[in-house]
């Protein structure tokens, strides 16, 4: 791929992409003494991307879906010249780092096994959000520099109320008597946002019958799943503009060559089918859940629906965060490549480009080695 199209692949406006090199510039551009997001200095030059992981790689039918690959740039003051990925559970991950940046002072072993605890706490989730990059760190206790986290207060709030709004009917309905006090159910509901807790959540896990050693998982799980409900709400138009744009897509005879109008013509309708089977992925995934919790907590009819969603929504929380990561980071790419052509129209070069662009993040599974070179 040209080096110039690396560039929305990588840049800091992707769900799929944490540019902690662009980060750590600006960072230290207003605070030369800030915290940096890693121990050791030079991993501050990397790039995280989360990628589907190849079937083969996939160890046990728990494995999720979607890794962490580390993105080594060839040259660090720019990383759009290209570089090496790797995924974060490959076994030469270890030689990869030393490798890149040399068995030297700035590298230590103490430092780096607190740098590799921040990336498996990172590979913990299908996508990189703000959000939920955030929460995490939080849960796990790590004191990460909140600066590296492009969300306001404002946006943190709205996002908190929504899910928390979610998960006080539940408290409710295992907890009859925090009815009538309003301290104690919202006790209950940020134990199940904490997800850490499993004494307190005792009563809930019973009273649902949950799997006891998947409890906190299940609950961290769904609070990631109605964070992804709250984003869905906000890509869906996006989405729209992206599927209108692809339908008016015209390449008229004489265009250009003949073999090249063909190739982009079928490039065109993979994405097209891409982008289709990812958006009714993620929208099924949310109208199961929607229906089974409105069928028990609003209309009152049946709890069986939502409790079987919510015994198994770990699987669907994955699910949906690779889907949603996809088509946001397609936005994202689409919106970069065609803003600065008067109504999306691309010269030919460009529109090859972008469909080849899309194709590849869209695309369901990547059977390529662990450890590829992009240039």
């Amino acid at each position: 791929m040209a080096v110039k199209y690396l560039k929305p692949m990588l840049d800091p406006g992707s769900s799929r992409v944490f540019n902690c090199n662009a980060l750590t510039r600006k960072l230290q551009e207003k605070d030369a003494n800030a915290q940096r997001f890693f121990h050791n200095p030079p991993l501050n030059n990397l790039v995280l991307i989360k990628d589907a992981v190849p079937e083969e790689e996939r160890k046990g039918p728990r494995c999720p879906p979607v890794g962490t690959k580390l993105y080594f740039p060839f040259n660090e003051n720019d990383i759009y010249e290209g570089g090496r990925t790797i995924f974060l559970h490959d076994p030469h991950l270890a030689q990869t780092i030393t490798d890149n940046f040399g068995q030297n002072a700035a590298l230590t072993k103490e430092a780096l096994a607190l740098d590799l605890r921040i990336l498996e706490t990172l590979d913990s989730l299908p996508s990189l959000d703000p959000f939920l990059m955030k929460d995490v760190f939080q849960r796990a206790g790590l004191g990460v520099n909140e600066a590296y986290f492009d969300i306001s207060p404002e946006q943190w709030k709205e996002i908190e109320l929504f899910i928390l709004q979610r998960f006080e009917p539940l408290a409710k309905a295992a907890f009859p008597d925090a009815l009538s006090s309003d301290v104690k159910a919202r006790q209950l509901v940020e134990k199940i946002w904490e997800a850490t807790d499993i004494v307190a959540l005792a009563p809930l896990i019973e009273a649902f019958r949950l799997p006891e050693k998947q409890a906190l998982e299940i609950f961290a799980a769904w609070k990631g799943i109605n964070f992804y409900s709250f984003q869905y709400s906000r890509v869906q138009p996006k989405l729209i503009d992206v599927a209108k744009w692809l339908k008016a897509v015209d390449v008229p005879f004489g265009a250009i060559p003949n073999d090249q109008r063909t190739k982009l013509l079928q490039t065109l309708e993979t994405v097209k089918d891409q982008l289709r089977r990812e958006w009714q992925s993620i929208d099924a995934i949310l109208r199961e859940y929607t229906d089974g919790y409105d069928k028990m907590f609003k209309h009152k009819a049946s709890s069986t629906e939502f409790l079987n969603f919510l015994r198994n929504c770990s699987k669907a929380y994955w699910n949906l965060g690779s889907g949603l990561g996809k088509t946001s980071h397609a936005v994202y790419c689409w919106q970069m490549l065609t803003g600065r052509y008067q109504n999306g129209k691309l010269p030919w070069p460009v529109m090859h480009q972008t469909m080849r662009l899309l194709a590849e993040i869209l695309q369901p599974e990547k059977k390529v080695a662990a450890s590829v070179a992009w240039a």
